[in-house]
């Protein structure tokens, strides 16, 4: 059970502090819902020839409850994050603690 309340972890993904606003779309259809999360794209230092993160795939951590019946079989859905373009959802990872991992593939 999460010690923190959801409007505890509001203030991490807030768009008007840490985060980023999103709009999520799934691949079945039936709407698209905005979210506001933290948006990651890591990547590869190549001047040192040497990888500085194992994944640089782009990730994109949410609330939970702010993607209603999302789970691991919703890959393949859409997530539009504002000023930087669309992904395709490769995978939907929960934390067990209220926030959930999207990893994110190439812009649609």
């Amino acid at each position: 059970m999460p010690i923190e309340s959801a409007a505890d972890r509001a203030v991490f993904v807030s768009a008007a502090d840490f985060g980023a606003l999103a709009t999520y779309a799934p691949a079945a259809g039936g709407g698209s819902t905005a979210v506001a999360g933290i948006f990651d794209r890591p990547t590869i230092d190549a001047a040192l020839n040497e990888a500085a993160s194992l994944d640089a795939r782009p990730t994109f951590l949410c609330q939970q409850a702010d993607l209603p019946g999302a789970a691991d079989s919703d890959a393949g859905d859409q997530l539009t994050v504002a000023g930087v373009g669309a992904f395709e959802v490769l995978s939907i990872e929960p934390d067990g603690q209220g926030m959930v991992l999207l990893r994110l593939g190439a812009l649609v």
